[in-house]
């Protein structure tokens, strides 16, 4: 089973929305289109999607007929002010799985304003066999180097998710956490990664841990108002996965997807390459 997470980049159908405005011009359906195309060559059986507006918006790139959606339930909230930033789960057809309450208490503010995750139960032989949460956790904050506002806020984020790692362990539930963690997890002696590694029975690790990002992507400069291309050495999306599952179902088996020089050329993607795993399940 392939697990991919890709930060999609303002993902929507209507993109002069007031906080994407500033942020992206709007794609083309050319651009749309060669996003879907690299949907369809890494084929996931589940993708971990974030910075999505809406179904219709996820249904440029992935065929719905073939995919279960899941949203976050933030998107129902009924707030017009809050950025339309989602995060979700598109899962395969013939996938049995769950849909357990989001993990609102990602928005550590309380206001709708930071993103919940999306948290999931696979089935297999009709019995939960492996949790999957979704996250896209507050930037600004991506090493210990970093001090300023955002990492308070971040620091709150991560409590949240130690003790949603506890809760797993404690139900003796097999979990893999996927997402944008806006943080270099891998680099040594971070001390988000301590936090959530320590005294823990089964030590979780992480997928980025001893690899470098290849990707070459594409940022929208707002000062120059132009696409740029850039290429971030160090991952700040991540897999999380449970020290129970065992290490042989998962070794080697992680990929980048790396933007081609036409693609990059001819198309706007997103500031993310998509990251997979493969999963003996």
């Amino acid at each position: 089973m392939t697990l991919t997470t890709w930060n999609l980049s303002w993902l929507a159908v209507d993109e002069t929305n007031k906080h994407s405005q500033s942020t992206a011009p709007p794609r083309t359906s050319r651009d749309y289109q060669a996003m879907a195309s690299i949907i369809k060559a890494i084929s996931p059986d589940v993708l971990a999607f974030q910075e999505v507006a809406n179904h219709q918006a996820i249904g440029k790139v992935i065929p719905l007929n073939n995919y279960q959606i899941e949203f976050s339930s933030r998107k129902d909230k009924g707030n017009n002010d809050i950025w339309p930033q989602f995060v979700g789960f598109a899962i395969s057809n013939g996938i049995q799985y769950v849909r357990h309450p989001d993990l609102h208490q990602l928005d550590v503010w309380d206001n709708q304003y930071l993103r919940y995750g999306v948290d999931i139960s696979l089935f297999q032989q009709g019995k939960p066999a492996l949790r999957l949460l979704v996250v896209h956790l507050k930037s600004g904050c991506y090493s210990n180097r970093h001090r300023n506002k955002n990492c308070p806020v971040l620091a709150e984020q991560f409590e949240v998710l130690d003790g949603w790692i506890s809760e797993r362990q404690a139900h003796q539930q097999p979990f893999i956490i996927m997402g944008d963690f806006n943080r270099r997890l891998a680099e040594k002696g971070d001390t988000f990664w301590q936090q959530l590694t320590s005294g823990k029975l089964q030590v979780p690790r992480l997928s980025t841990q001893c690899r470098q990002s290849q990707c070459r992507s594409q940022a929208y400069n707002k000062r120059k108002k132009q696409w740029v291309i850039r290429r971030y050495p160090s991952f700040i999306d991540h897999f999380i996965i449970d020290g129970r599952i065992p290490e042989k179902s998962t070794q080697h088996s992680f990929s980048e997807y790396r933007y081609s020089d036409q693609q990059l050329k001819h198309y706007r993607l997103s500031d993310h390459c998509p990251l997979s795993i493969t999963l003996q399940y």
